[in-house]
């Protein structure tokens, strides 16, 4: 099976801010690593189809405004959000480069929210599952591992370091 589109999405809000009335633009995580935890969040509960797991985005807001305040960085501001939705999230990789991190979401089948520092995505690994999550572009599924490290590939190849975090419900 070639990707297959479960549905389409799309991000038509802005991640960028101004600190402290400067001028200065800053591009931070917002709306894609908020959604990224909520699809994570439905995809890990059996109830609820793939096709049927595309993020609220007025919860999504909710949620990108809380985790774009939280002080806290090196990746614990990913813990608290996606313990905002009743998830429990491990970091995997840190800084890594993109087969590595293709590597260890396909190496240990799970859920995963992804960053490359600059945009957030998720991906479900596990038998039969083999999903792809981005608010710029919906929901994919693949064949096999094969063909979903392809897929992300080909959107995100370019992207030279990333950070996982495995999620389970709480």
């Amino acid at each position: 099976m070639a990707e297959q589109t479960l549905y389409t999405s799309h991000n038509n809000y802005s991640s960028l801010q101004t600190q402290g009335g400067g001028t200065d633009t800053e591009r931070r995580l917002g709306w894609c690593a908020a959604a990224s935890a909520l699809w994570c969040k439905s995809t890990l509960d059996a109830s609820i189809a793939p096709k049927d797991s595309d993020p609220s985005k007025l919860r999504a807001g909710i949620l990108q405004v809380k985790y774009r305040w939280d002080p806290n960085g090196n990746g614990q501001d990913v813990l608290t959000l996606l313990s905002n939705v009743d998830l429990h999230g491990v970091q995997v990789a840190n800084a890594v480069n993109f087969d590595a991190l293709l590597d260890i979401v396909t190496g240990t089948p799970g859920v995963y929210w992804l960053s490359d520092y600059g945009h957030a995505t998720a991906v479900d690994t596990r038998p039969g599952r083999e999903l792809f999550y981005d608010i710029e572009n919906g929901l994919f599924q693949y064949a096999n591992a094969a063909e979903l490290r392809q897929g992300i590939r080909a959107r995100y190849g370019n992207s030279p370091h990333w950070r996982a975090f495995r999620v389970t419900a709480a």
